[in-house]
């Protein structure tokens, strides 16, 4: 072999021994690894690094249904969404095929969004695929299955492993205990032979609904939170050893009607996140970090920064942190407003301003609070209407500016009536910090704000900026 021939030979085999090199390769092929399955062709290098590639991306899976809410009454039910990826209902047995047998992937976390909209059949099949293609007979792989009871009532299956809970289960369990006992004395027994401690749970999720309705309610129904049983809640967190807490606060679940019965008995304590916290009486627990996800509200984000609405109901979001705190005793917490739905767009002094009156308005003692806080770039100006100019806003009072740039990748979500099911796009948002200390009660509060990179370029011109030097904005280009 020639000395020519050997330099090309020993280069290619360099390459496609390198799996770091292969993985760059691959990343410029589109996400949709169903339109790229003709790589497998080049050589054996490239077809293993490709199904490793589709094992990890597949390790931890979303599968959930979209549509434009414009269109509700009409919307079509025979697709999904996998991963962000439309997948057509005749294509979803394939496509788990190939994941189980050709990929073998191993599946640790299955979420599932809004699948008890489905027709009936499509549902109950794909609730059959999933158990059998995704997490197989053992189960031993998965770690984590959240939402899918939503489409089989809590079969078997699916109750054999570690779900989520709602404040719905925790009426039903109230419920229970009431119909087995003939006072609170032995409601209390029940309660304590139902929640067995063999459940350990190093991190519990609940989800709570913010819009279920009273039964036989009239036609105009007061959405809103509706009391829990407390002494549930404080039982599965002692039995289960919770060590920390993730609160899912929903605007829409399949659980629209909540149970009554147990309110008809004094027996167990009501409590609601959105109650004046005074009445909501001190844990003995602690807990590492409570997490607090509004991605999916719209009454608690809405209110959350807007203290001087009066007209919207439910009020009351004002109370979040402090019940929070009382009911889940913690020195660290961490929020995430929504980067889609209920987006902050006017005036970021106000919105900063509000925002930090909600959070101090009790003088937490010991306490690290984040928020993460996406926004449009129109909040960052406003119209002059005598000079009809526009202007650029500064920092509210009270927040000091921190050095670190921040970046984040967001997909875009489609459930809204301006873009449908089509946007599930990756937009980058740039963020800065804004942190607010109190070193006599030892309170750090940090607000990291983000804005679309895009918009960030395209909004703003270098003479607005000069001409602004305190902006807001002026900090996202330092």
């Amino acid at each position: 072999m020639s000395v020519t021939n050997s330099v090309p030979e020993i280069l290619y085999s360099k390459v496609f021994t390198n799996q770091h090199l292969l993985e760059n390769i691959l990343s410029y092929l589109s996400d949709d690894f169903k339109k790229n399955l003709n790589v497998r062709l080049v050589n054996k290098s490239i077809t293993n690094t490709f199904l490793r590639l589709i094992r990890r991306n597949h390790q931890t899976m979303k599968i959930e249904f979209a549509y434009n809410v414009a269109h509700f009454e009409t919307r079509l039910e025979d697709y999904i969404y996998i991963n962000y990826r439309k997948i057509n209902n005749q294509d979803v047995l394939p496509y788990f095929i190939f994941l189980n047998t050709v990929v073998g992937v191993k599946v640790e976390k299955i979420t599932t969004r809004r699948l008890w909209m489905l027709e009936k059949k499509f549902k109950r099949r794909l609730h059959d695929l999933i158990h059998s293609q995704l997490i197989g007979t053992n189960g031993e792989h998965i770690q984590s299955l959240i939402n899918l009871e939503e489409i089989c009532d809590g079969c078997v299956k699916c109750s054999n492993i570690k779900l989520h809970v709602t404040d719905k289960l925790f009426e039903d369990i109230a419920e229970y205990c009431i119909s087995k006992s003939k006072n609170k004395e032995e409601c209390f027994k029940e309660l304590d032979e139902t929640i067995l401690s063999t459940i350990s749970c190093d991190k519990l999720a609940i989800w709570i609904s913010e819009s279920r309705v009273l039964p036989d309610e009239d036609s105009d129904p007061n959405h809103d939170h509706h009391h829990m049983p407390r002494e549930v809640i404080d039982i599965i967190l002692r039995k289960w050893n919770v060590k920390s807490i993730k609160l899912n606060i929903l605007h829409i679940t399949n659980e629209e009607v909540c149970s009554v019965e147990w309110l008809r008995y004094d027996y167990f304590t009501r409590v609601r996140f959105n109650d004046p916290y005074l009445k909501t009486k001190q844990s003995d627990l602690k807990f590492n970090h409570v997490e607090v996800s509004l991605s999916y509200s719209l009454y608690c984000v809405r209110d959350l920064g807007n203290r001087q609405l009066v007209v919207n109901k439910p009020k009351g979001y004002d109370n979040l942190i402090p019940n929070i705190r009382r009911m889940f005793p913690t020195d660290q917490i961490s929020m995430e407003l929504p980067h889609w739905y209920f987006i902050a767009c006017n005036n970021i002094e106000k919105k900063m301003s509000s925002i930090l009156q909600v959070v101090t308005m009790e003088q937490h003692q010991n306490l690290s609070l984040d928020i993460k806080f996406f926004v449009k770039s129109g909040i960052v100006k406003k119209l002059n209407v005598e000079t009809k100019r526009e202007e650029l806003l500064g920092v509210a009072s009270g927040y000091v500016h921190q050095e670190k740039r921040l970046h984040c990748f967001k997909k875009s979500s489609p459930f809204n009536a301006e873009h449908g099911p089509k946007v599930f796009l990756d937009n980058k948002w740039v963020g800065r910090r804004f942190q607010v200390r109190d070193t006599v009660h030892q309170f750090n509060f940090n607000l990291d704000v983000y804005i679309k990179e895009k918009e960030l370029e395209k909004g703003f011109n270098k003479e607005q900026l000069q001409e602004y030097p305190d902006s807001f904005v002026k900090h996202f280009f330092a």
